[in-house]
């Protein structure tokens, strides 16, 4: 049987995963919705947690942060409209998977152990140029008054370097974004962008985990940028 999604070592507090194409597509927002309830539903039952207490992003390639407390849980569980209007999540709270959908974009998993926080952020192109990594932890950091060294990442699957050509006009705005040394014989690593707006928080090389996934050769992870087969994973993580 094909593995309906790939657990990622995080932290043994958590569990952090993706989905794969073997589970289907997870979003409203493609394929006209067909059978994503059906699919939502296996990943609950697969995972021993109530459909309900799943919150899914209302996302939009933002630089936007939001914390999950008991009055938000299941949003986004019957409609794309209805999630959280952002594209980072991050929650105390236990046993609340917290959802993004990508297919090519970049999926960053964290924890702080120490406050038994968890959190996920959704990085596509836009997002990456808009320093949400940056933004979204920052933000943590000041409104919850924690400490940088107490996190740890996890680069989860993407578009990597060897499938992200990029032509002169790309390559401008990766540059105007601060992001010049991502770029390599017109490629592009999105994984290390975020990894560098990281570093710029204090974050150390031993705090980051990155996958070597590659959403575009990698037939158990949909791809937007093949166009084919049309879907999205999710990509979530929860405390224990």
């Amino acid at each position: 049987m094909k593995e309906l999604f790939i657990k990622h070592p995080l932290s043994d507090k958590c569990v952090a995963l993706t989905t794969t194409t073997a589970l289907g597509n997870l979003a409203y927002q493609v394929d006209e919705g067909r059978d994503v309830k059906q699919h939502r539903n296996l990943l609950a039952e697969l995972l021993f947690i109530l459909p309900n207490r799943f919150t899914y992003v209302h996302q939009s390639h933002s630089d936007k942060v939001m914390k999950v407390t008991p009055i938000d849980l299941g949003k986004g569980k019957d409609s794309f409209e209805s999630g959280m209007e952002c594209d980072a999540l991050y929650t105390y709270e236990r046993n609340v998977p917290l959802c993004i959908f990508h297919a090519d974009c970049v999926p960053i998993f964290f924890i702080n152990e120490k406050a038994s926080l968890v959190g996920i952020i959704h990085a596509g192109f836009k997002g990456t140029m808009k320093h949400v990594t940056y933004k979204a932890i920052n933000e943590i950091l000041n409104n919850e008054k924690l400490n940088i060294k107490d996190f740890k990442f996890y680069i989860g699957p993407f578009r990597q370097k060897g499938s992200f050509a990029v032509d002169d006009t790309t390559k401008k705005t990766i540059v105007e974004a601060g992001f010049e040394k991502t770029i390599k014989d017109d490629h592009f690593d999105n994984g290390l962008a975020n990894v560098l707006d990281l570093y710029k928080l204090g974050v150390k090389e031993e705090q980051i985990i990155v996958s070597d996934y590659d959403t575009v050769s990698d037939d158990r992870f949909y791809s937007a940028y093949l166009k084919t087969p049309v879907g999205r994973l999710v990509s979530l993580i929860y405390l224990k």
